[in-house]
């Protein structure tokens, strides 16, 4: 059974790549927040691939090589930067070792896993949305496009510079509507590409956490005015007590679940979501954040 380590000193981003990458059928994952944790992983068990950082808070991860060459281990290595270039040159070129830079996206991770790991197969779920990339992102001041698509149908972008929010577009217009629609689109799925060409005209602005509140407060209120209501089967909203099926307490139970969603309170999240549910069963919104927090295995339920 192939074995993953993942070496990476971001506790988020590496519990979010471990449960993206064991999705993979038939996959191990060991992970390790610095080099020594990771050398004592793979003198425990040698993994089948190492996905590593390289500015590790330890040593330097390209020590790792040196590592694996002292125990005649080969196996191949795929170093993760956001300082490619500063590290281009220590890294030797070889058919085991390539680099990436941050931030890539799981399905990007997968695709390569299945090329060095030719016995791997299948793909699952990606655990990123947009708000996690959106994050991601701002935490690493990276300068990255991220692409939100439904199926083959391209819905729109949103374009992050030196970790600010920069611009958001889609087919029905820019900023922070545009924004909105596509940081909370049903059914949508996200891929995450470094900004290479110019960042264009700034139609977002203002830090990572204030801006996703104020689009989940956009996207609720969109969809409540479209439909007339945000229960497909129920009347105009009319703040009525939620033990009738809909109203305030509904949408205290959904701002509960989108607050706790952004601090990453992901128990919470769920709890909130759950509630919501039971009132509103056919919401797309809490049924699709029930559904990413499942599979992120984040679900309280028994």
């Amino acid at each position: 059974m192939p074995r993953i380590l993942i070496i990476e000193d971001e506790p988020i981003l590496r519990s979010s790549m471990a449960r993206g990458i064991v999705r993979l059928p038939g996959m191990q994952v060991a992970d390790a927040g610095t080099l020594g944790d990771a050398i004592a992983s793979l003198d425990e068990e040698p993994p089948s691939l190492v996905i590593s950082d390289i500015d590790l808070p330890d040593r330097s991860g390209i020590e790792l090589i040196g590592e694996l060459g002292r125990r005649g281990l080969r196996i191949p290595i795929i170093f993760v930067t956001g300082f490619l270039k500063a590290y281009r040159s220590q890294i030797p070129h070889h058919a085991d070792v390539l680099v990436l830079e941050k931030p890539v996206a799981i399905e990007e991770l997968r695709k390569v896993i299945r090329e060095r790991l030719p016995d791997v197969g299948g793909d699952g779920p990606s655990p990123f949305s947009v708000p996690d990339y959106l994050q991601l992102a701002s935490m690493g001041r990276h300068s990255v496009v991220i692409e939100v698509s439904r199926g083959a149908d391209l819905l729109g972008q949103i374009v992050i510079r030196q970790g600010e929010l920069w611009a958001a577009s889609d087919s029905q217009g820019e900023g922070m509507d545009a924004l909105a629609r596509l940081a909370f689109a049903a059914d949508a799925s996200a891929a995450c590409r470094t900004l290479l060409e110019q960042a264009g005209e700034r139609n977002v602005e203002g830090p990572v956490e204030a801006v996703l509140l104020e689009a989940a407060r956009l996207s609720d209120e969109a969809r409540r005015s479209e439909g007339g209501a945000t229960h497909p089967s129920d009347g105009p909203d009319t703040g009525e007590d939620a033990g009738e099926g809909g109203g305030s307490v509904f949408e205290d139970a959904w701002e509960r679940g989108l607050a706790a969603l952004l601090a990453k309170d992901y128990g919470e999240a769920f709890a909130a979501f759950r509630a919501a549910a039971e009132l509103n069963p056919d919401d797309v919104r809490v049924q699709v954040n029930l559904k990413r927090l499942r599979e992120m295995g984040f679900s309280n339920e028994e």
